[in-house]
């Protein structure tokens, strides 16, 4: 499995194996310009499935296609004690050992940059409500790139500093709650050609500051 965890401005996006550098920068760029129309698009206050569906059709317009079968029609909710617990609680969904793998190994890193942790959490969390996505990727041949994008609304019933990785035992009355909707899409490579350049002048918007490799 590749070691390599980005950060892709709220989203915690990582690699297993197969990947060449070209497809790797295609699924960062891409994921970058998807998460940062769809928050430009709607308020803080915002629905979750209404971001995830302009998510959605951002991540279309360049090529992907969506995995119907991994959708989820609505947004579930769910009360958690921290936020660990509420991501590897999604990984009901995820058949592929691959992808769990790469998920978890993903926690593990960030649970070993501190500084990292904290920007996570500048740029997710306003107040007691934060937006994170957790997108594991693998490469399938001749379906081309797979990512699993995991995306969570989290409320926090106590102001915590650093919700994902506290340190404290929150207590049964200081949960989170936590709204969760995911999809997995593909990409070939064909597909996302003739729209790599129109994807790079996009993102001079948003500048090289929004991706950071996790140390290793």
């Amino acid at each position: 499995m590749s070691n390599r965890v980005v950060m892709v401005g709220g989203s915690l996006l990582s690699f297993v194996d197969g990947f060449s550098p070209q497809e790797q920068q295609d699924i960062m760029n891409s994921l970058a310009l998807a998460q940062y129309s769809a928050d430009k698009s709607l308020k803080n206050d915002k629905l979750l499935v209404d971001w995830f569906d302009l998510f959605t059709e951002s991540l279309m317009a360049v090529g992907w296609e969506v995995d119907e079968d991994m959708r989820s029609g609505w947004a579930e909710t769910g009360i958690f004690y921290s936020l660990e617990e509420a991501v590897l609680d999604g990984l009901k969904y995820v058949n592929q050992a691959s992808l769990r793998a790469s998920l978890k190994h993903s926690i593990e890193m960030l649970k070993l940059d501190k500084a990292s942790q904290d920007i996570f959490e500048s740029r997710n969390r306003n107040g007691s409500m934060a937006h994170y996505q957790f997108v594991p990727c693998e490469h399938r041949k001749a379906l081309g790139s797979y990512m699993f994008v995991s995306g969570m609304k989290v409320k926090s019933r106590v102001n915590l500093d650093n919700i994902f990785f506290d340190g404290k035992k929150i207590k049964t009355d200081d949960a989170l709650d936590v709204q969760t909707a995911c999809s997995g899409f593909y990409l070939r490579t064909e597909n996302y050609n003739p729209h790599r350049e129109i994807v790079l002048q996009k993102m001079s918007e948003i500048g090289d500051d929004f991706f950071k490799n996790l140390k290793q």
